[in-house]
């Protein structure tokens, strides 16, 4: 017999399990419950620190619609719930040389008649003078981007859930996952002791452990391990805050790797990091040191790509990529087992749809379909089943 039994449990507190918990609990379901490996505030996953970026620019035209119904609707229906301001718009400017995504992201924008603009080269410069756009071909210059609140975003979804009676199992992993009849037993160990929980329904966002609690999965997933820096710039401290500074991304191309950027939040330093995805199958269990090549990576890219020159490093950290072969999400049911709702792969890009994935996989394990159409049209891409 459990010791504990629920409506739902949502394994994994990260953006994605977070906004499903909350999802939860606006349709009213009592008996909820989330079970977080680490403390709440780890940084072993994707979902910690201060920043994020968000925007419309995309690589295909069914991500530029999914982000208006995120910006629309989501984010604003979330900022209104915990009761305080999560985006803070900024313009953003995303750029490429020929060959690469830059063109798919230009025409996916133009198609949609989202908020954004194309600029050649030299149109980039006169927008975004600190930037060179050295081999770029043009940039989109994003008028619906933004910096979220991440921190926050992840403090106050903890807030609401505690306030609502939820239950926040923490430094609890999971050892197994078991049917019991009509209902789905979890076996957890928590400071060395083990526990049975019981749910009727479950949703699975862990993140870059998905594969390890269903194996399965591990053939369409690789981790990936991040290194991101804060530099100090040349020039005045305001110059590179929120409404001075771009959200940016370097699109890259085969040949070229892709780097991305935010303004100074929550801390020192203009945030930059390189988006790897595939060069690598990392072990999250392990925590390496930030290593001397990935600091001087980043250090050469910005030397090289903006105009303020770089006087220090006043920080790093490391976060895990968990990826599919496309960087496309993996949203649905369990292909043995409808009780379950699977979310993963979100490759690096998936916190800024946090309110909206959180939804569709608590649509999903509650009635079995999504009620998004913006979502639904992506169903297919977002299969758990090999593409």
């Amino acid at each position: 017999m459990a010791d504990s039994t629920y409506d739902v449990l949502v394994l994994g507190g990260g953006i994605n399990g977070r906004c499903a918990l909350f999802h939860l609990l606006e349709r009213g379901i009592d008996r909820v419950g989330l079970v977080e490996r680490f403390d709440l505030d780890h940084s072993r996953g994707s979902s910690h620190s201060h920043s994020r970026v968000t925007r419309s620019a995309y690589v295909n035209e069914d991500y530029v619609r999914l982000m208006q119904v995120a910006h629309s609707q989501e984010w604003p229906r979330l900022e209104k719930a915990l009761g305080c301001r999560l985006i803070y718009p900024n313009d953003g400017c995303f750029f490429g040389p020929p060959g690469g995504l830059f063109e798919k992201y230009a025409s996916a924008v133009m198609a949609t008649g989202v908020n954004c603009d194309v600029l050649d080269v030299q149109q980039s410069r006169n927008r975004f003078p600190m930037l060179r756009f050295a081999n770029a071909m043009g940039a989109v210059h994003d008028r619906t981007a933004g910096v979220i609140a991440a921190a926050h975003t992840m403090q106050g979804l903890a807030q609401y859930a505690r306030d609502r009676g939820a239950d926040l199992l923490t430094e609890t992993k999971v050892i197994d996952i078991l049917p019991e009849g009509s209902a789905i037993g979890l076996v957890t160990e928590s400071q060395g002791v083990r526990t049975s929980l019981s749910c009727e329904r479950l949703i699975i966002a862990a993140g870059p452990w998905a594969a390890a609690l269903m194996p399965w999965l591990e053939p369409r997933l690789t981790v990936t391990r991040q290194t991101v820096g804060y530099f100090r710039l040349e020039g005045k401290p305001a110059d590179f805050e929120v409404g001075r500074w771009p959200v940016w991304g370097n699109l890259g191309s085969e040949q070229d790797p892709i780097y991305y950027g935010l303004p100074t939040f929550g801390r020192d330093g203009i945030k930059i990091a390189r988006h790897i995805t595939h060069d690598a199958d990392d072990d999250p269990e392990c925590v390496d040191e930030i290593t001397q090549e990935s600091i001087d990576d980043l250090r050469r890219y910005l030397q090289a790509e903006f105009v303020p020159q770089v006087e220090s490093l006043l920080g790093a950290e490391h976060c895990h990529y968990t990826n599919t072969a496309t960087e496309d999400f993996i949203i649905d049911l369990h292909p043995e087992d409808d009780r379950i709702a699977i979310g993963a792969g979100f490759s690096g890009h998936g916190f800024k749809f946090g309110p909206v994935t959180g939804r569709a996989l608590v649509e999903l394990v509650c009635e079995g379909q999504v009620h998004t159409p913006e979502l639904a049209a992506m169903r297919e891409l977002f299969s758990v089943a090999p593409q």
